[in-house]
């Protein structure tokens, strides 16, 4: 609007000189200017509501209920929805198989809509059924109040580095801001009795066996705890709760949750009898090549917080994924356009044994998840695992040190003044049973830190053997790694500045 009285002062200043034809090109030129670039725009510029729907293309969506009406495209394209999904405080991460929801709360936040994240603080400790045949075990109040603590920090470090680092419109467009809720706030103001005589009437228990696990677990000799058989009716009243105070007409989760999606609509179908239409929207679960589910439960979880499963072991849980999976992945897990992955897929094809689109899957679902920050470490830890170059591992701080060699040995040591190479094979005990020293040295089979070694009685030097950060990288054969960290200071000497260019100040930046 200012620029527009700014060039409108300029024709009534000058309006004897500049007719009809000027002022229409003038006042074209700028609208021109002001839609074309982001000169003119508010930060706060808002988003346009967008059909989520179309991430059935992904294969993000597998199902959804009740079925869509006709109406629901042009509902989801001129107004803003709300979207939740619920996280029970069972371990104090969430993991791979979480990630599917989150991707999809985030495609819907990217769409104009807001989102809200339910950590089930309540809801845990009734214990969800799906896909168990064992009742859950039971966690202490501290417990569950710790680990909900950190399901909501990591949520949160999810959310903000996709906005901060991956959002294509972070410089003009501002996200909703992400809700997240706990379920025991509600709850705890609820009369028990009021909230059996009144919620527990719209439940039948023909209706709550419908769900595969409690119908076989409620015929077994052992039955099924009570609490965790009543278990979606809470998860329906949270639903309830959140489309009286929020608006929420849309319910993500796994396709095992479907039995209490449905429980849900049916309630507020009974209660609500004037409100919008409600659905709710099921992804797929995630599958390890073998078909088993990825889940604290199943003990193959890949974690999302940092400090369980580090960004480098993260990364490389995706890189190392099977040709059959990483299309799928790529859909599911980063934001790559469709037309772009199949560019990529043909591309990778071509040499497949380049694993180019495994780099391109890990690269962004690392850097969605552990920000620009986390996605450099991971890289940095992998160059200098498999690239082999001195400054590759001296590149490495304490925390990523442990977590690349995580699956070597690693021997806290002290440089004495007559530390020798067979003192070092016989600190990290490199050698097998058998072998001799000065014969694996002889036929270069010993290395330190990439280096060959030349005989078993060299002296090892802190300003030659001895990395900047203080580390010791011995290799026996081609796979044997070992670590030796030296606990007393390494001698800094004078080509340090020129094996790492990037070091000021004594720190890498």
């Amino acid at each position: 609007m200012i620029a527009s009285s700014f060039f409108k002062s300029v024709l009534a200043t000058n309006k004897k000189i500049v007719n009809t034809v000027c002022w229409q090109a003038l006042l074209h030129s700028h609208k021109k200017i002001l839609f074309s670039t982001t000169a003119f725009r508010s930060k706060n510029y808002e988003i346009s509501p967008k059909n989520i729907l179309t991430l059935s293309e992904r294969g993000l969506l597998e199902d959804m209920h009740p079925e869509a009406s006709p109406q629901l495209s042009k509902i989801l394209s001129k107004k803003k929805q709300c979207f939740y999904c619920g996280f029970d405080p069972t371990a104090d991460s969430l993991h791979v198989g979480n990630l599917m929801s989150i991707m999809v709360l985030l495609h819907c936040q990217q769409s104009g809509h807001d989102v809200i994240a339910l950590v089930g603080t309540a809801t845990a400790r009734t214990g969800d059924p799906s896909g168990r045949f064992t009742d859950r075990q039971i966690l202490e109040d501290s417990e569950l109040d710790r680990n909900a603590k950190k399901i909501a920090e990591n949520i949160r470090y999810i959310f903000n580095n996709y906005e901060s680092d991956c959002y294509p419109h972070r410089d003009t467009k501002n996200l909703s801001p992400l809700k997240i809720v706990f379920n025991h706030e509600w709850y705890k103001e609820i009369n028990v009795i009021d909230f059996v005589s009144t919620v527990f009437r719209d439940f039948r228990i023909a209706n709550l066996m419908g769900m595969r696990s409690i119908r076989d677990r409620v015929n077994s000799e052992e039955s099924m705890l009570m609490s965790e058989f009543v278990y979606q009716v809470f998860q329906s009243f949270d639903w309830m709760h959140l489309h009286e105070k929020h608006k929420c007409n849309f319910q993500v989760g796994g396709i095992d949750q479907l039995c209490n999606v449905q429980a849900g609509v049916k309630l507020i179908r009974r209660n609500r009898e004037d409100s919008e239409e409600v659905y709710g929207l099921f992804t797929p679960l995630v599958t390890t090549p073998k078909g088993e589910k990825l889940g604290k439960s199943a003990g193959n979880s890949v974690w999302l917080n940092p400090e369980k499963t580090s960004p480098f072991e993260f990364y490389q849980y995706f890189f190392r994924q099977p040709d059959t999976a990483v299309v799928s992945f790529l859909k599911y897990f980063t934001f790559i356009s469709l037309k772009e992955i199949s560019a990529i897929m043909a591309d990778h094809q071509q040499t497949p044994q380049f694993r180019k689109a495994q780099r391109i899957l890990a690269r962004n679902v690392t850097k969605i998840v552990h920000g620009t920050k986390g996605l450099e470490s991971a890289e940095r830890c992998t160059s200098a695992l498999f690239g082999g170059k001195i400054e590759d591992l001296e590149r490495l701080n304490e925390d990523e040190v442990y977590s690349t060699f995580a699956g070597t040995k690693i021997i806290d040591g002290v440089l004495e003044s007559d530390t020798t190479v067979l003192d070092a094979l016989t600190m990290t005990k490199a050698l097998r049973r058998g072998e001799n020293a000065d014969q694996m040295i002889s036929a270069g089979g010993v290395r330190l830190n990439g280096q060959l070694a030349n005989v078993s009685h060299q002296i090892l030097l802190s300003d030659v053997h001895v990395l900047v950060n203080n580390i010791t990288l011995v290799t026996v054969g081609r796979k044997r790694h070992y670590l030796l960290k030296w606990s007393l200071p390494r001698i800094k000497h004078s080509e340090d500045d020129l094996r790492n260019p990037s070091k000021v100040d004594g720190r890498y930046v």
